[in-house]
């Protein structure tokens, strides 16, 4: 049991500072922290420090064998000034046992670094952990046999305490590489993850400068120079549009969340707006709509441009969604109750299966050939920004119907 005992703590002992620098690892890994070397060598010396003070020795008469788990470590990480400096500390340790040998014990520290050399360039942590407590157990068994010991009366505890070594040093470095192997697949995950965003934040500036973009194209289509009331009324869309493009790309430059700027707005002047930006595109594929809003001003707490781009989001899918050979019609619906205003866009487009259906949310999802897969989102997300709800219903081959809900303001 005392050997146990003293096993268990010499395990606490290593274990506790590795420990701490796992956790200054981890640290530094995800906050993109600059490691520091220094930590480690001083996370060696603490191991070799603690077992030196505290450690008990399995065999009070054998040399303390699992004191150089620190040279081990030291070895491992490639770290030359610990392994000097420990090299040093174990001789001046083990010539405390055996003074008359201090040759042999400098040739034995001596060995292990050219064995080290000879396989730093591919460690192979098993076969060097092994050597190393073979000939740590032979030169034991050569110093003891020159000593007053009863040899070899020492031998069965030589070889325990080399194999304690073993298993501690191979287990603890193993714990630690594999650690280190999690740290870092998590930041090559975060770094994909990062990738990704960016990924994200260029496909829906693709995608979401396109709309405006091509409600210029189609009224500089129809402009007409010479005629004066093109001026008048295509001029302040072509406006808005580009401004509202600016706007976007600001945002996204800023690589983040959409950001919401709320104001008190009439949402029935937003929806006339837009209604007069898409009529035209409405027009040019033969779609009729049908504008069913409360005869009275609607108040909500909202950003204007970016429900602007939800509506023209939206609409826009509908009007896709209605194939050229067929009459199309696009309704749109208010509905209040209880303080919420209810918004459904419903158009006989081709509608959609369960399957597109549930996915239709999903960033990067589309049926579109040249679709980005983020329209949905992007809108649901600027919904939920102002508490709302975006919802999708449909029936593959006849109709498509989203509905918007949105708190009223309270003024």
């Amino acid at each position: 049991m005392k050997i146990f005992d003293s096993l268990l703590l010499d395990v606490v002992l290593i274990a506790f500072p590795l420990m701490v620098y796992l956790l200054y690892l981890a640290y530094t890994k995800t906050f993109n922290k600059k490691e520091n070397d220094l930590l480690y060598v001083v996370t060696v010396f603490s191991v070799l420090y603690l077992i030196l003070k505290y450690a008990n020795p399995l065999y009070p008469h054998i040399p303390f064998i699992v004191v150089n788990i620190s040279l081990i470590l030291s070895y491992v990480k490639k770290s030359n000034l610990s392994i000097a400096i420990i090299s040093l500390i174990m001789i001046s340790y083990y010539y405390s046992f055996y003074q008359n040998y201090l040759i042999i014990i400098i040739l034995e520290y001596i060995i292990y670094y050219l064995f080290y050399l000879k396989l730093s360039k591919k460690l192979n942590l098993n076969k060097f952990i092994l050597t190393f407590t073979v000939l740590k157990a032979i030169f034991t068994i050569i110093l003891t046999s020159y000593t007053n010991y009863s040899f070899p009366i020492y031998i069965k505890e030589i070889f325990l305490s080399s194999l304690f070594l073993y298993i501690i040093s191979y287990l603890i470095i193993s714990l630690s590489n594999k650690t280190e192997d999690i740290l870092k697949l998590h930041m090559n995950i975060k770094e994909i993850e990062n990738n990704k965003q960016i990924k994200t934040s260029l496909f829906r500036i693709t995608h979401e400068i396109k709309n405006p973009i091509a409600v210029c194209k189609g009224y500089l289509d129809m402009f007409d120079k010479d005629n004066l009331d093109h001026f008048k009324k295509y001029i302040p869309i072509l406006k808005d549009e580009i401004n509202r493009t600016l706007l976007l790309l600001e945002d996204f430059l800023a690589m983040n969340k959409v950001k919401i700027n709320k104001d008190i707005i009439d949402i029935n002047l937003l929806i006339e707006e837009v209604i007069k930006n898409i009529k035209m595109l409405c027009n040019e594929n033969n779609i009729k709509l049908k504008i069913n809003i409360i005869d009275d001003d609607i108040y909500i707490n909202a950003d204007y441009n970016r429900l602007t781009q939800v509506f023209i989001n939206l609409f826009k899918n509908s009007i896709e969604a209605i194939p050229k050979n067929k009459k199309g019609h696009i309704e749109l619906k208010e509905i209040i109750n209880n303080n919420i205003l209810t918004i459904t866009i419903k158009d006989n487009g081709k509608g959609m299966n369960k399957n597109t259906l549930n996915k239709i949310k999903e960033p990067f999802y589309t049926t579109k050939p040249k679709g980005t897969g983020l329209g949905v989102s992007l809108s649901e997300e600027i919904i939920k920004a102002h508490n709302g709800t975006l919802n999708y219903e449909s029936e593959e081959g006849k109709y498509t119907k989203v509905t918007i809900t949105l708190p009223l303001s309270q003024i």
